[in-house]
């Protein structure tokens, strides 16, 4: 379902593209953007995971890594694609204050998670476990395409409606409202309640993910991401949303953070309820 969601997305860009270049110059102006349109296409099936890996700074990171948190991180995403029956994905450790994480790539196959020292530092052992798993989810269910093109359709957005409003002084919170629409007609809160759903299936313990998410939501609200603030369009790829501002309303990239951990909290009352 998540890959007929991306076609789709990717025909709206194709639309989009063919209908501004017939308002400028006709047929030949149509047939220039359906020619850029495929361009664009073309870059954001092979290149989107590592634009987004560079937006952010991330760096690979693998299970010789100094560092004995971020070598614990490897092996869980190692022991956790394991249990969820896919290739692990590359690795990555993005450096930033704030606790959060991101799913980039196309596929099982061509897949990458990247999470910032601060979620190592903040969250146990096992909230990571839970949220690698969440990420883990995404790229399953071929989420991480869909959001890829997602990103890159509110890119393009964002930088019009930006420029529109940068006289206005408004530049800034436009550019949020407009990536949060588009993550919205991608049904961005449908993904995370799905993907929320399923790490509680790898993981085993949902509990451990509603108690990582209540970190996260209470350290992103008072920690600045900076990579993150210039790049709105990429808000919605994060377990919990990176932006300063308004988390509510019909512009969210993320459905209530209460209202997923109440579902995890059902799910885990149901699973001790089979057991």
């Amino acid at each position: 379902m998540s890959y007929i969601k991306a076609a789709g997305l990717m025909l709206l860009i194709h639309l989009a593209f063919a209908g501004l270049g017939w308002s400028i110059a006709g047929r030949e102006g149509a047939l220039v953007a359906t020619l850029i349109a495929l361009a664009f296409h073309i870059t954001v099936f092979w290149y989107a995971e590592k634009i987004v890996l560079k937006l952010h700074n991330a760096r690979e990171v693998g299970s010789d890594d100094a560092s004995p948190m971020i070598r614990a991180f490897v092996a869980d995403c190692d022991r956790l694609a394991m249990r969820a029956n896919m290739p692990r994905p590359r690795t990555y450790i993005v450096d930033a204050f704030q606790p959060n994480a991101f799913v980039a790539g196309r596929d099982t196959n061509h897949a990458s998670i990247a999470v910032t020292d601060g979620l190592l530092k903040t969250l146990t052992r096992a909230e990571v476990s839970a949220v690698v798993a969440h990420e883990l989810a995404h790229v399953k269910r071929g989420d991480a395409l869909a959001m890829g093109i997602g990103s890159a359709l509110a890119a393009v957005l964002t930088t019009i409606f930006g420029a529109i409003a940068y006289p206005l002084g408004q530049r800034k919170r436009v550019e949020r409202i407009v990536a949060g629409l588009v993550a919205r007609a991608g049904q961005s809160h449908h993904r995370e309640y799905a993907a929320d759903k399923q790490a509680g299936e790898i993981c085993g313990s949902p509990v451990n993910l509603a108690n990582a998410l209540l970190k996260l939501e209470r350290h992103t609200a008072s920690l600045l991401n900076p990579l993150a603030e210039r790049s709105p369009a990429t808000a919605h790829m994060f377990v919990i949303d990176p932006l300063h501002g308004p988390r509510r309303g019909p512009s969210a990239s993320h459905p209530p953070t209460e209202r997923r951990i109440a579902r995890l909290h059902r799910q885990a009352a149901e699973m001790e309820g089979t057991e």
